[in-house]
């Protein structure tokens, strides 16, 4: 009984191990504006965007930057693997540039195929999105270290 007890242990074991690898999402894929002349991003120079610290490209046109629901798993993910912040330290940034007079926070959308046409839609956009397929109306920046 104590060794048919251990095997069904180790079985749900493996079991809870291996389903949550099943269900991670796509690859998050930083997207911008066609317009946008960045040919790639620097993890600093992507963490300084959503900081609300760099505001123009470097050719001097406005950056507008755009995020999903701070709960979706798609931010989570943008968050971590992109920013290396959690969600609540971008927006404790955020707030404090709206309480101080001094900025303004991203605009939030619903989903990512919001994302996807706010960003095509908007020349200086910057977003996000783990769908895979969807980019032809956008560009692709890959962060290079």
């Amino acid at each position: 009984m104590k060794r048919l007890f251990i095997c069904f242990y180790l079985l749900w074991c493996q079991a809870a191990v291996a389903a949550p690898a099943a269900e991670l999402p796509p690859k998050v894929r930083v997207i911008a504006h066609p317009s946008v002349q960045v040919e790639a991003l620097t993890p600093a120079q992507l963490r300084s965007i959503y900081l609300m610290r760099q505001v123009v490209w470097p050719d001097g046109v406005a950056i507008r930057v755009f995020t999903l629901a701070p709960r979706s798993a798609v931010n989570l993910q943008f968050c971590r693997d992109q920013l290396q912040l959690f969600p609540y330290q971008l927006e404790r940034v955020w707030q404090k540039l709206t309480y101080s007079g001094t900025g303004t926070p991203p605009t939030e959308l619903q989903d990512q195929q919001a994302m996807l046409q706010a960003v095509a839609a908007t020349p200086g956009a910057i977003g996000y999105i783990g769908i895979q397929d969807e980019t032809q109306v956008v560009k692709v920046i890959p962060i290079r270290p």
